[in-house]
């Protein structure tokens, strides 16, 4: 049995217990750590019989998966698949697993850390730093501010918590109106936008499907508050990056941490003047905690798929 990995980060999926053990089962596991094309994939997935995706690092559209003639699994990390043509994979029978809820912890603590980092103003004091001056930009406290959590998945939930914990006042919008879940921890639900005009901090939870692309334009992003912070740690689609930025430049918004953005690797991006927002690389999930809970359990998803036949 051979299998592929794709965006093997620093060869922890190739070096995990669950790869020592798919060996000692006589399967072959061949990672790539490089990125790849798309064009390239069908050559690397001749004879395998499964490929595991590391997160979006590699897209799958569907006229790579029209190349697929040996794969029969598909085994995600985390639960987003918006990379993916799921309707190409159904119909060339490609089954799919994946790994939902093991970025969880790293993905809050990097949502809390940016929040703190914005209203501090993080980037400001770095770039002065950076000239030799000592300037001490004058912040303001997370504890007692109102909190607007967009999406209350388990993500969102956890950032709640933690929010609250810091003397945080959390409101929550959710866009299927939920489950109720928020009245187990005393949490409000608002509408739109109630939330973005009354929120000192937005943070996006959301789930990315085709339908919200682009939803947080610049009409939604200008009804928040002046001196508000935006957080953005889900993706990078959903929102308007130069209306944003626009925001920003103009100080209407105090700041904003970014973790995910519209085109990934980002090439050009709209914040190269702004010194009031954090911009990190897509880093949510990329802890050794994570990498190595992904490992486990997309390469357990495919030993108990092949396993069952």
């Amino acid at each position: 049995m051979n299998i592929l990995v794709l965006g093997d980060y620093e060869n922890i999926y190739s070096s995990s217990p669950a790869a020592r053990m798919l060996h000692q089962k006589g399967w072959n596991l061949e990672a790539v750590t490089i990125p790849v094309k798309p064009e390239q994939i069908p050559s690397l997935a001749e004879g395998k019989k499964a490929i595991i995706l590391v997160r979006e690092r590699t897209p799958l559209p569907a006229s790579v998966i029209d190349e697929l003639h040996d794969v029969q699994l598909i085994s995600q990390t985390g639960k987003g698949v918006a990379h993916i043509d799921m309707k190409a994979l159904e119909t060339k029978g490609i089954d799919i697993k994946t790994t939902p809820g093991g970025s969880r912890t790293s993905v809050v603590e990097l949502t809390i850390g940016m929040m703190i980092g914005a209203v501090r103003q993080f980037p400001a004091h770095q770039e002065a730093f950076s000239r030799n001056q000592w300037i001490q930009h004058t912040g303001t406290e997370l504890h007692g501010k109102q909190l607007g959590i967009l999406g209350f998945g388990s993500i969102g939930q956890e950032t709640a918590r933690i929010a609250q914990a810091l003397g945080m006042n959390v409101k929550v919008w959710r866009p299927t109106g939920g489950d109720g879940s928020e009245k187990e921890l005393g949490i409000e639900q608002m509408t739109l936008e109630d939330i973005l005009r009354t929120s000192n901090v937005i943070s996006l939870h959301m789930r990315l499907t085709p339908e919200w692309t682009g939803f947080l334009n610049e009409e939604k992003l200008s009804l928040m508050k002046q001196g508000a912070v935006f957080i953005n740690t889900s993706r990078g689609a959903f929102v308007d990056e130069h209306a944003l930025a626009r925001l920003l430049r103009s100080r209407h918004l105090a700041g904003a941490g970014l973790d995910v953005f519209q085109e990934e690797p980002v090439r050009e991006h709209p914040f190269h003047d702004c010194d009031n927002v954090i911009l990190t690389p897509h880093i949510g999930y990329v802890t050794y905690e994570v990498l190595e809970r992904f490992a486990d359990q997309a390469l357990h998803n495919a030993a108990n798929y092949f396993d069952k036949q």
